[in-house]
């Protein structure tokens, strides 16, 4: 499993228009909302991937050098995957779209809805593979469905509030012991004196 930080850093750069690799030939992957869509499963992906795509000579090192590491494999595999896989892909599915209404007055309507229609759907892809969402209770019905993704929700939540409190609660007792190591060295300094 990937860490947050350097993912979502890469993504954000991609985002942003920044790339580290290589520049993109054309930047014609318009709607940018579709484009966003597919980088959001792409994060969604690289974050709950089953085994950790970095090399293993990497997961030894100390933990600044280790996400430095880890960011420019995630920038690689963004870049990669929304250069080489999503707007090619994009491009070609949306001039198959254009083709196909002779009857339809607005082409460009069809064409941007059909853009993001595909991304929304590698999103859920995405988001059912990486058990975000089980897809598999839509047979069940609606309602099924969205009591499952409300108890995943609270379930999440309540796994984000601990881990906020536990390291919240580790960062005090760390400060805590500083603190009184701190006084400790200051007051056998000064009844050495």
């Amino acid at each position: 499993m990937g860490r947050v930080l350097p993912i979502a850093a890469a993504c954000f750069l991609n985002a942003t228009g920044t790339y580290l690799f290589r520049n993109p030939a054309d930047s014609g992957c318009l709607p940018y909302g579709a484009y966003l869509l597919f980088l959001k499963a792409v994060f969604c992906l690289l974050w709950n991937i089953p085994s950790n795509p970095h090399p293993s000579c990497f997961r030894s090192l100390k933990k600044p050098v280790r996400e430095v590491m880890e960011f420019f494999v995630a920038a690689l595999m963004v870049e990669l995957l929304m250069l080489d896989f999503w707007c090619p892909l994009q491009c070609k599915f949306t001039t198959f779209i254009s083709t196909i209404p002779d009857h339809v007055h607005d082409a460009s309507t069809l064409i941007g809805a059909s853009s993001y229609g595909l991304s929304l759907f590698f999103l859920l892809c995405a988001m059912h593979s990486c058990r975000v969402v089980d897809l598999r209770l839509l047979k069940r019905g609606v309602r099924v469905f969205g009591k499952d993704i409300e108890k995943r929700i609270k379930k999440y939540a309540k796994r984000l509030v601990s881990s906020v409190h536990k390291h919240g609660l580790r960062h005090s007792l760390q400060s805590r012991k500083h603190s009184s190591d701190t006084h400790l060295y200051l007051s056998t300094d000064s009844e050495s004196n």
